[in-house]
């Protein structure tokens, strides 16, 4: 399997924009921990900036998973 990711982090809002998310439901998500994201020095004002990597390897992992329940259903 070989996946491509055009960036390895992207703003909230282009997130939001290619998944269909809210930007709010994109921040509870990070907030609970489930989305990675840059650090940022303390006080800094940069965008918050989710890491796309960690996203598509968790969606692989995801995808292994289902597989292997699907092939051991088959057998």
């Amino acid at each position: 399997m070989q996946i491509a990711i055009d960036t390895p982090y992207t703003t909230v809002r282009e997130l939001s924009r290619r998944t269909g998310q809210s930007e709010r439901a994109i921040r509870n998500e990070i907030d609970r921990g489930h989305f990675l994201i840059r650090e940022k020095r303390e006080g800094s004002k940069e965008a918050v900036l989710v890491n796309m990597v960690h996203l598509a390897m968790e969606a692989a992992d995801q995808a292994e998973r289902v597989r292997g329940n699907s092939t051991a259903s088959a057998r």
